[in-house]
């Protein structure tokens, strides 16, 4: 399996670059959905950010500069000057970070329940899971985050898609998970000061019954930036790439092609 420095990534397809992130606590894997029916129109490229996979774990703490300049070291390695970036939830604020940093490689970017500004109260009941994460490990967080992920229905009717998903985070490294955690805590803070420079294509998408990247922070989003759609997926929680899998999959290439057809 190919490794850029420490960093470990897997492509598929030909076309241009499409660049997707995970989220906290998972891996390249959860994107299997997407590599499978967008390889056929792009070059596919999944990896694993730090501290996560097969990727480098360094100790912490971690910065979301590190994670940045980790996907720019990635594109140097595999000599892509610009590519679509898609980031989901934690991955949603290294893309964000990356944009800001290099816009220069972004050709479009697009935010996937992600959150954005949060309140004192969405600060203080992420930054108690942390302080839960220190006292009893990464397992007694798992069974909450399946439940706020994943609609009921999904998880009777495809058990065995849930259970690969809750084994990636049993099998997370503790000290890193608490590492990468502890950011996503906290730097949308450090992005939103800078947040309304970002000046690439943006696509913003998040289910309506999100409770963490929740409607109200994509619309807060959405209004910052002068070249941004956003769309509220109905019905949906927050693992929009695997629950939501074919409208992601469809949203991601239209919002993608619009954009080459507007220039």
């Amino acid at each position: 399996m190919p490794i850029a420095g420490a960093t470990y990534y897997k492509e598929e397809g030909q076309g241009e670059p499409l660049i997707l992130i995970h989220g906290v606590g998972l891996d390249h894997s959860m994107w299997e959905k997407q590599v499978k029916a967008l390889s056929s129109q792009f070059r596919v490229i999944v990896y694993d950010m730090v501290g996560h996979g097969g990727s480098e774990h360094p100790p912490a703490p971690y910065s979301i500069s590190q994670f940045a300049k980790q996907l720019a070291d990635l594109m140097g390695h595999l000599n892509i000057k610009q590519s679509h970036i898609v980031g989901f939830s934690m991955g949603g604020m290294t893309a964000q970070a990356f944009a800001l940093t290099y816009p220069e490689k972004v050709k479009t970017l697009t935010i996937m329940s992600a959150v954005a500004n949060r309140t004192n109260e969405q600060r203080a009941a992420i930054l108690s899971r942390v302080q839960e994460l220190k006292a009893k490990g990464p397992s007694a967080t798992i069974e909450p985050a399946i439940q706020r992920w994943f609609s009921k229905a999904f998880q009777e009717q495809n058990q065995r898609i849930v259970h690969q998903i809750r084994q990636r985070l049993q099998h997370n490294n503790p000290e890193s998970y608490l590492a990468a955690y502890t950011l996503f805590a906290t730097a949308d803070e450090e992005l939103w000061t800078n947040f309304h420079e970002i000046n690439v294509p943006v696509f913003i998408i998040t289910g309506e019954e999100d409770v963490g990247s929740n409607p109200q922070m994509s619309e807060q989003m959405h209004e910052k930036l002068s070249q941004s759609k956003l769309t509220i997926v109905p019905g949906m929680k927050h693992m929009l790439p695997v629950e939501g899998a074919a409208l992601v999959n469809e949203a991601l290439s239209s919002f993608i092609h619009s954009q080459a057809a507007a220039k």
